[in-house]
């Protein structure tokens, strides 16, 4: 059984959904964050469709005066989500030039939490924020510009990217949850395994105790020191002697998912612990290639 689990490919998002629902949300994102990662900003064919779409919607309106009046709101609000999107774009790309970008994941910093911040009052959670507060922001101001502004067009589209918002954050975050699992079965098949193996070794008599004179033997501490390195090594990795560079490479990727500073906000705890796991797998793998 545990086999079965542990063989099924890591969760993704639905290929076709995910990204349909990215871009529907973005047009709204835009206005909500800044500071976001290459990766997030994803200009696939779809957001190039989608720019064009509202370039080509807005030349029409404005060259005709009678759907200008009438869709002029949300041919604006269009022309400016697509105008902020290749902005923040434009800077992540220059960031990542100069290597001073965020993480390629990371969904970009909320003007409410900077808001708070300097208030002094304490921001709420990401996924809090993500999951509710800025999808019932954007229906709070859908529901004022119809019943205030008697706006239907604009209305109406930002109901739909509020759904949508909502919809694409459910879909994270159930993934997220199915690959931390897949992730903690993982590790839990290989301390079973490693702790199978330490089960299994036969226990040697202990040898019988005699009188020997002293001998005198020079230290070598490289040799010391590189067996040090060795068992630290195998214990970060968590494998047993006799060691294997597959059995290291197959716990290695499990670790380094767990660990990975993407996973985990970017902390220094999980730097750290990512930078003594590819120090062990690189130790192992000068070691153990054939």
């Amino acid at each position: 059984m545990d086999d079965a689990v542990n063989q099924r490919p890591v969760p993704t998002p639905i290929p076709i959904l995910s990204p349909a629902l990215h871009c529907i949300a973005m047009t709204a994102i835009v206005y909500l964050r800044t500071s976001f990662g290459y990766v997030f900003l994803r200009p696939k064919s779809i957001f190039f469709a989608f720019s064009w779409v509202f370039v080509l919607a807005f030349i029409v309106a404005w060259n005709e005066p009678a759907i200008w009046s009438e869709y002029h709101t949300a041919a604006a609000f269009g022309a400016g989500a697509v105008a902020l999107y290749w902005l923040h774009f434009s800077f992540t790309f220059f960031r990542e030039w100069r290597q001073t970008a965020e993480p390629d994941q990371y969904p970009g910093t909320s003007y409410i939490t900077m808001l708070l911040r300097l208030l002094g009052l304490t921001p709420p959670s990401a996924e809090f924020l993500h999951f509710w507060l800025e999808p019932c922001l954007v229906l709070l101001v859908s529901i004022t510009l119809r019943f205030a502004f008697a706006e239907r067009h604009l209305s109406a589209w930002l109901i739909f990217v509020a759904v949508c918002m909502f919809g694409r954050e459910a879909i994270n975050y159930w993934t997220s949850i199915r690959k931390e699992k897949g992730v903690v079965e993982t590790i839990r098949k290989v301390q079973q395994q490693s702790e199978t193996l330490s089960d299994d070794r036969p226990v040697a008599a202990p040898p019988k105790a005699t009188r020997t004179e002293p001998v005198k033997m020079k230290r070598n501490t490289a040799h010391a020191e590189e067996a040090a390195r060795e068992e630290r090594f195998a214990k970060l990795l968590r494998i047993l002697a006799p060691y294997s560079l597959h059995k290291a490479e197959e716990n290695y990727k499990a670790l380094v998912q767990l660990e990975h500073p993407d996973a985990n906000e970017n902390s220094p705890e999980s730097n750290a612990a990512t930078a003594e796991l590819n120090d062990a797998i690189a130790f192992f793998r000068d070691r153990l290639r054939d």
